[in-house]
């Protein structure tokens, strides 16, 4: 027990940037460091007990210019606060390396590191729990399984060393190696801030964007629609695969590719969807929206990524060819007129055929969901396996060592 509070209160002041120079850092105890969480939290806790209904009514009866209440302000923005902080935080601790910190001078295991950082994660956003706990008790569980889940994708893999014969498993911490953590953070919380945009238009102009409950085909193509948008950005796959430089040495040393670069792009599919998805549930939730149409609209939205990725692996042997050292020099690059028609042709046919089709009176709701999954089932995993194969074949520039010496370098010289 006094070795887990020694190690959250390091990780506290880690925070604080303290180990950046060891002249500043200040004998601040864990109360010091973390009260004032816990008392807004406590008085927060007072205050809904006592007038949660007239604070909502305040709240509910006063308007910003005039075109939303600061309650429907809040549905917004507490979400934000809450993905956007854990999302912040985790990336923070991986980026200034305080795990092999931890690890290597106050011998904490990679365990015991997991369980500090939920711990100092869940005091973070204390008081924005309690506000969630009293809107809705279950949101507010579903908001510590988000924390839960967060943390999971961010350290619980480990990174295992390049072996000959063992499957091999990188974290996030493989991914700041190759992408930048401010563009990892970019590409993320892009369509994060589009999907708030689109709540707040939706709150704005209601009878625009509104959608009827009892049109369940409708729910389906505003989702598709939106979706298309969200995510016509750059995402992480894009620069993971375009930027990364390891292939060929992965290659030279007998990794798979094919599954090597199959588990990354799956497990970033994973965390661009998360992000998006959980805002939008409890935006459609606060809405009244029936659980139904709430997965409905979801799973159209997830359709809709996965037609963008399709699009962005073309995309991405189109800028590979370029061989850019980093992200800053890939987005200052200026695309000639043949490549960026291009790639607006690529972007707009997939995506246009996708909400033609959608727009035929004649199919009803499962017969839609049916022909959208085929379609682009059949486009995105035909890309993929096109592009991870010209991937794969275009590295074969660098070898560095040559087989026979490298079996030997591998498994020693044969007597």
């Amino acid at each position: 027990m006094e070795k887990f509070y020694y190690s959250i209160t390091l990780l506290f002041l880690s925070r604080q940037g303290y180990w950046n120079d060891s002249n500043n850092v200040k004998e601040l105890s864990l109360i010091q460091l973390t009260y004032k969480y816990f008392l807004s939290s406590i008085a927060l806790v007072f205050i809904f007990l006592i007038a949660k209904s007239e604070i909502y009514n305040i709240l509910k009866e006063n308007q910003i210019w005039g075109i939303l209440s600061y309650f429907e302000l809040a549905t917004i923005l507490v979400p934000a606060i809450l993905l956007l902080g854990i999302l912040y935080e985790n990336i923070y601790v991986l980026k200034t390396k305080t795990e092999s910190t931890m690890r290597i001078f106050f011998n904490i295991t990679g365990r015991e590191f997991w369980n500090i950082v939920f711990f100092k994660n869940l005091i973070l956003v204390l008081p924005i729990l309690v506000v969630i706990f009293f809107y809705n008790i279950f949101l507010g569980l579903f908001s510590c399984l988000l924390i839960f889940l967060l943390n999971s994708i961010f350290y619980i893999p480990k990174i295992r060393y390049v072996r000959s014969r063992s499957k091999q498993l990188f974290n996030v911490s493989y991914l700041l190696s190759v992408v930048d953590s401010l563009t990892v953070f970019k590409a993320i919380t892009v369509p994060i801030f589009s999907t708030f945009i689109f709540m707040f238009m939706w709150l704005v102009l209601p009878d625009f964007l509104g959608i009827d409950t009892s049109n369940k085909v409708m729910i389906l193509n505003t989702a598709l629609f939106s979706g298309t948008i969200f995510f016509s950005n750059k995402g992480i796959n894009f620069y993971f695969l375009t930027l990364n430089k390891d292939f060929p040495y992965l290659k030279a040393v007998g990794i798979d590719l094919n599954k090597f670069i199959k588990k990354r792009i799956w497990s970033l599919n994973v965390i661009s969807i998360l992000f998006p998805a959980t805002s939008l549930y409890f935006f459609l939730n606060y809405l009244g929206y029936g659980l139904i149409d709430i997965f409905l609209f979801l799973f159209g939205i997830s359709l809709a990524y996965f037609l963008c990725q399709s699009i962005q692996m073309l995309e991405v042997l189109l800028f590979r060819e370029y061989r850019f050292r980093d992200a800053k020099e890939l987005e200052a690059f200026s695309i000639p007129v043949n490549m960026r028609i291009k790639l607006y042709i690529m972007r707009l046919i997939p995506i246009i055929v996708c909400l033609l089709f959608n727009q035929i009176k004649l199919f009803g709701l499962w017969s839609l969901i049916l022909l959208n999954i085929i379609y682009i089932g059949i486009v995105y995993f035909s890309l993929y396996r096109y592009t991870i194969t010209q991937v794969i074949k275009g590295d074969n520039n660098v070898h560095f060592i040559h087989e026979k010496y490298f079996k030997i370098l591998r498994f020693g010289r044969q007597t």
